[in-house]
């Protein structure tokens, strides 16, 4: 018994320090910000722990996530444009197979950009109902924690050098629902703020 409850209360902390941004020293650099369109994807997590791609619902959090960006920077400093949402989707990429730690990352080759470029991309894990059911039966009868394993509700906004797309930042949160206007409105608040510490746009 005593054992549950020590897997409880370090469960608790975990979710507690998994509230905001992975502590870090480092501050983003410093450097006129080009924020590209938020790359969105919201999955269902199904009994069995697969995961089925919600077309709707990532549709609907691209484009709260993109008019709340569209209300909180300059025009200017939003690229909407065709050439945008491909480079958001390259740059996606590019961040994938570096295989980035959450948190600031500084890499050695780029010094202080004059001009970055943001990327913002969020992946919204939403619990099926049977699945819900299946994992707090598992957690009465073992203690364990609720939700199936992997469990993904993360927003990552990252800083690339315009030009050389050289990776100059990045900072992982707990992601709000994206879904709801309100919560995109909120999530991509934390997002700039973070990344605009002492940034002109």
């Amino acid at each position: 018994m005593r054992l549950i409850w020590m897997s409880l209360f370090l469960t608790l902390g975990a979710c507690a320090s998994a509230s905001g941004p992975v502590p870090q020293a480092e501050l983003p650099p410093t450097g006129a910000i080009t924020y590209l369109p938020p790359l969105a994807e919201v999955t269902l997590v199904t009994a069995s722990g697969q995961r089925e791609p919600q077309s709707d619902s990532s549709e609907t959090a691209r484009i709260n996530l993109a008019n709340a960006l569209s209300n909180a920077v300059p025009a200017d400093a939003f690229d909407q444009s065709d050439e945008g949402q491909e480079r958001a989707k390259f740059l996606a990429i590019k961040l994938e197979e570096a295989a980035v730690n959450p948190g600031p990352v500084q890499t050695s080759e780029v010094d202080t950009p004059e001009h970055l470029v943001a990327l913002i991309q969020v992946r919204f894990d939403v619990e099926s109902s049977a699945s819900k059911l299946l994992q707090g039966g598992l957690n009465l009868m073992f203690g364990g924690v609720p939700g199936p394993d992997g469990i993904d509700q993360t927003a990552q906004i990252a800083l690339f050098a315009q030009g050389t797309d050289d990776l100059v930042w990045s900072r992982t949160f707990v992601a709000q629902d994206p879904r709801t206007p309100d919560d995109a409105e909120r999530l991509i608040n934390e997002l700039i703020a973070a990344s605009s510490q002492d940034t002109e746009f």
